[in-house]
């Protein structure tokens, strides 16, 4: 059950979010807030940690998780510990995605207030 709300969540964010970076936004080169009609990859992540909550999926099994793109870039997306496993809620991918199966370099997740380091 976990894993369907997880999928479905991911989905309709991505549909419903248009990818525009925090300058674009708010003039600033980073500002965390949950993604309206607009937002980067933390904020997609940040709005689709509060609606799994909101859908009773505990914020103990769900990771913000910093990782570096193919080309070098940061990215960050939700990991979700969800009936099948972790997974991956990304705005790059429509479904969850395994981690392990991403091509990115992990590097940190916020975990009980602090960042720790990543490895898959």
């Amino acid at each position: 059950m976990q894993y369907q709300i997880a999928e479905s969540i991911n989905a309709e964010v991505n549909r419903s979010v248009t990818y525009k970076t925090d300058l674009e936004q708010y003039g600033k080169l980073e500002f965390w807030e949950p993604a309206g009609e607009y937002g980067d990859c933390e904020d997609y992540a940040l709005l689709k940690r509060s609606r799994l909550a909101d859908a009773g999926i505990p914020l103990t099994e769900m990771l913000l998780a910093t990782c570096y793109m193919p080309d070098g870039q940061g990215h960050m997306v939700l990991l979700v510990n969800t009936d099948q496993g972790w997974f991956a809620l990304d705005n790059n991918y429509n479904w969850p995605m395994i981690p392990s199966q991403l091509p990115y370099q992990w590097d940190r997740c916020l975990r009980g207030g602090q960042w720790v380091k990543l490895s898959f």
